[in-house]
């Protein structure tokens, strides 16, 4: 499965790892387990979105609305979580910099980041504890 989503060894992150192609029905279950999970726990409050190994993101505008719907839910109950997103290239930046736009209302610290170690830096910048394996 080229997404996977993942609760950090603490349960304090979110993980989701992205492979090969990603499409928008993958980024919206990971949402959607997120969702759920913030809805049945005081855990989750940073979540990494590491397209480190993907080669293309596809997300069409009315997906990508979904996703949005999906982070609101989220942010009702997490409204000051940290979300970084590792955009290795272009065309993966631009998109992770429109959802950045979109979510901007939601109270979120966000970043876009190029590697995995940027990600984490900025993680232990924002004073979270990343226990995300290397």
């Amino acid at each position: 499965m080229p997404l996977t989503t993942e609760l950090t060894e603490d349960y304090m992150g979110i993980i989701h790892v992205g492979s090969g192609v990603v499409t928008s029905t993958e980024l919206l279950d990971g949402c959607r387990s997120v969702t759920a999970l913030v809805q049945n726990t005081e855990n989750f409050h940073y979540k990494m979105v590491d397209f480190s190994a993907a080669t293309e993101l596809v997300c069409s505008e009315d997906n990508l609305r979904e996703i949005i719907e999906q982070d609101r839910l989220i942010a009702n109950y997490r409204p000051h979580a940290a979300v970084v997103i590792v955009a290795p290239n272009e065309s993966i930046q631009a998109l992770a910099r429109h959802w950045e736009v979109l979510v901007e209302e939601l109270g979120w610290s966000t970043c876009i980041a190029r590697t995995r170690d940027e990600a984490l830096q900025w993680l232990r910048d924002k004073s979270v504890t990343a226990q995300v394996a290397l």
